[in-house]
């Protein structure tokens, strides 16, 4: 593009906004001039933004998520089964008397601890939690249909 014509469209467009806001200003006071200058920013920044070439924006990537290959949640049944309930559980008080509650009381009894559950008494004397065929019989138990 020529620099004359260049200065002609740089002429134009400063008169047509002066045009603009005094038209503004003569329509409606200070308003009207306020009004017309920020819907002239406003043409600005739109075919400025139009004008300026750049390189397209790359696409967002999902975020890697780490999981361990040999393992996945359709390999326990019944652990998701619980964490469901003690989400729910978390939420309604229905849903811990009708869903956790009796499944709790299930525990309870294949460890041999059939009495009422107390989650804030002190801690068990025998040690950190049961032996593994005692874990196996409990998962095989909670299974079960």
């Amino acid at each position: 593009m020529s620099r004359r014509r260049q200065a002609v469209i740089g002429a134009a467009t400063v008169m047509g906004t002066a045009a603009a806001l005094v038209a503004g200003y003569a329509a409606a006071g200070a308003t009207g001039l306020i009004d017309v200058a920020a819907l002239a920013t406003l043409g600005v920044l739109i075919v400025a933004r139009g004008a300026v070439r750049g390189e397209k924006p790359r696409s967002v990537r999902p975020k890697k998520q780490r999981r361990d290959p040999g393992r996945r949640p359709a390999d326990f049944p019944a652990y998701a089964s619980i964490a469901s309930d003690v989400e729910w559980a978390r939420m309604s008080q229905r849903h811990y008397e009708h869903a956790l509650r009796p499944r709790l009381a299930r525990l309870a009894a294949a460890l041999g601890k059939s009495g009422a559950i107390d989650i804030t008494g002190p801690a068990d004397p025998d040690g950190p939690g049961p032996d593994l065929a005692t874990l196996e019989r409990i998962v095989t138990h909670l299974e079960a249909p």
